[in-house]
């Protein structure tokens, strides 16, 4: 069990996760408060960390498939 933890969350991976959760919150926030002319901020995070989380998923397979060669 802790092998296939360790496997299947590795650092880049739990990075992703973190960033892609953030991503989708501050997307929401960016819904909330989308009036307001200081929301656009909220807009530009949540795309950066969307990126970044799709970013780290792309690293994380092609390290994992690099691995099983």
């Amino acid at each position: 069990m802790k092998n296939f933890f360790r496997e299947i969350f590795s650092g880049t991976e739990l990075v992703g996760t973190m960033n892609l959760i953030a991503g989708m919150v501050i997307a929401l926030l960016w819904s909330y408060f989308a009036s307001n002319w200081w929301a656009v901020i909220f807009g530009f995070l949540a795309i950066f960390f969307l990126i970044e989380a799709i970013w780290h998923y792309i690293l994380t397979d092609y390290m994992r498939h690099l691995h099983n060669k």
